[in-house]
C-alpha cells in the first residue's frame, strides 16, 4: 500500500511538472494583441484580436492599407497557429482607400467598422482623393463584399473625411470595437481639405511604389489647391496654406524642402510629412533641394513687337542664361542674357526683338552638379506704331 501511493505521487509530481511545462511554453508563445502572424511554410497573414482569435488578411491590397512592409510579421509554428481560432476577415483601413465590385458601378468610400459610403460624383471623390482617386480603387471579390454594410452617401465634400477616418481607427483593434475609437483633431476647413489631400497622395505613392509605376502629374491638385503652386510654376496667393517650407519623407530621411522643391520631390517617390521612424528633421535641403536633380519645369515667353519677357520654373536654384536668335541656336550669331531673380521663377528679359518675327531661343540651367536644357521658339508682334 505504501509503495503503491508512493509511485502514485511521483506520477502526480512528474504530471503537475509537465503541465507547468506546458504552460509556461504556451505563455512563451503568447503573442499580445495587434501581432501580425504567419505559420511556418504557408503565406495566408493573419492579426491577432485582443478576443484571441486570428483575422485573416484576404489580399495583400487590405494588408497593405494598414501597414508598409512586412517587417512586423512573426512567423509561428503551425501549432501555435491553430491554437488561434479564426475571427473572421480583416477589413480594408478606414479612409485609406477607395472600394467596388465588379458588378456594381459605384465606388465606396470605406468608413470604421466596414461601413461603406458610397461617393455620388468625380467631383466629390477629387475633392477627398485627389485628381488621382481613380487610382487608389480596389475590386473586392462578390464573396468579400459581405463583410462590408453599406451606410450613408457621400452627396457633397463635408459628408466624409478620409484623414479623420484613419485618425479614429488606427488599429485593426480599433476597426473591430475592441479599442475605442480615437478623438478627430479640431482643424479649420482649409486644414481639413489640405490634410486629406496630403494624405491621399502618400496613400498613393505607396501603392504606386508597390507597383514600380510613376505618374507625371503626381501632387498636381495638392501642389495646386494647397500651395498655389500651378502648372505654371508660379505661386499664387490663393493658396490654403502660407508656408516656406514643407517637410517631407526622402529616401528614409525627414527633410525641409521649398515649396519650388516640393513636385521634383514627389516624382521620385517622397511623402508629405516626417518619417515614421525618424526623430530628427534635417534641414540640410532647403530651397536648393541638393540632393535631387536640377530640371526645368517650365519655360512661358511674353513677347511684344521688339522685346520678350522669359519666365523661367526649375525645381531649385540655379544660374539661368537664355540665347536667343532668329534661327535654331546651334551657331554664334546669337544674343544672350542671364535671368534675374533669387529662386525659380527667374526672368530674363529680351531687347531688340524685330517685329513680326520667329525667334529661337535656349534656356541653360547650372547649379554645382548638373546642367538642364530647354528650347523653344516664339513669335514677336506687329509694329503697330507706323500705323498710327
Amino acid at each position: 500500500m505504501k509503495k503503491t501511493l508512493i509511485i502514485f505521487l511521483v506520477c502526480a509530481f512528474i504530471f503537475s511538472v509537465s503541465l507547468v511545462d506546458a504552460a509556461k511554453s504556451s505563455a512563451e508563445n503568447n503573442l499580445p494583441a495587434g501581432t501580425v502572424i504567419k505559420g511556418e511554410g504557408l503565406s495566408t497573414l493573419y492579426y491577432i484580436g485582443e478576443d484571441g482569435k486570428r483575422y485573416v488578411f484576404p489580399n495583400s491590397n487590405i494588408f497593405f492599407s494598414w501597414y508598409d512592409n512586412f517587417s512586423k510579421v512573426v512567423e509561428v509554428p503551425l501549432e501555435d497557429l491553430y491554437e488561434y481560432p479564426l475571427g473572421g476577415n480583416a477589413r480594408y483601413k478606414p479612409g485609406a482607400l477607395l472600394i467596388k465590385i465588379q458588378t456594381d458601378p459605384k465606388v465606396y468610400a470605406v468608413g470604421g467598422n466596414g461601413k461603406l459610403h458610397w461617393i455620388k460624383t468625380e467631383k466629390i471623390a477629387k475633392a477627398l482623393y485627389g485628381n488621382n482617386w481613380n487610382k487608389l480603387i480596389d475590386d473586392v471579390p462578390d464573396s468579400f463584399f459581405t463583410n462590408y454594410e453599406i451606410s450613408t452617401e457621400v452627396n457633397e465634400e463635408s459628408d466624409f473625411d478620409p484623414s479623420e477616418e484613419e485618425e479614429q481607427m488606427p488599429s485593426i483593434s480599433h476597426n473591430r470595437g475592441f479599442k475605442a475609437k480615437i478623438a478627430a483633431q479640431t482643424r479649420n476647413r482649409n486644414e481639413k481639405i489640405c490634410d486629406r489631400l496630403e494624405s491621399a497622395l502618400n496613400r498613393l505613392q505607396k501603392r504606386l511604389s508597390l507597383w514600380d509605376v510613376a505618374l507625371p502629374n503626381i501632387g498636381d491638385h495638392l501642389l495646386d489647391k494647397c500651395y498655389g503652386l500651378g502648372s505654371d510654376g508660379k505661386i499664387r496667393s490663393n493658396a490654403l496654406r502660407s508656408v516656406k517650407k514643407v517637410t517631407l519623407c526622402h529616401e528614409g530621411k525627414t527633410i525641409n524642402v521649398g515649396i519650388m522643391a516640393i513636385g521634383a520631390h514627389l516624382k521620385q517617390g517622397g511623402t508629405i510629412g516626417a518619417c515614421a521612424d525618424s526623430d530628427s528633421t534635417d534641414d540640410t535641403d532647403n530651397d536648393d533641394g541638393n540632393d535631387i536633380d536640377l530640371s526645368i519645369e517650365n519655360v512661358s515667353v511674353e513677347a511684344s513687337a521688339n522685346s520678350a519677357t522669359t519666365t523661367i520654373t526649375t525645381n531649385k536654384n540655379a544660374d539661368i542664361t537664355v540665347k536667343y536668335a532668329t534661327e535654331e541656336i546651334g551657331t554664334e550669331n546669337y544674343e544672350e542674357v542671364t535671368a534675374t531673380g533669387d529662386n525659380s521663377p527667374y526672368l530674363a528679359e529680351l531687347s531688340g526683338l524685330s517685329a513680326s518675327t520667329t525667334y529661337f531661343y535656349l534656356v541653360e540651367a547650372t547649379d554645382d552638379n548638373s546642367t538642364a536644357t530647354s528650347s523653344g521658339n516664339f513669335d514677336t508682334a506687329e509694329d503697330t506704331s507706323a500705323n498710327e
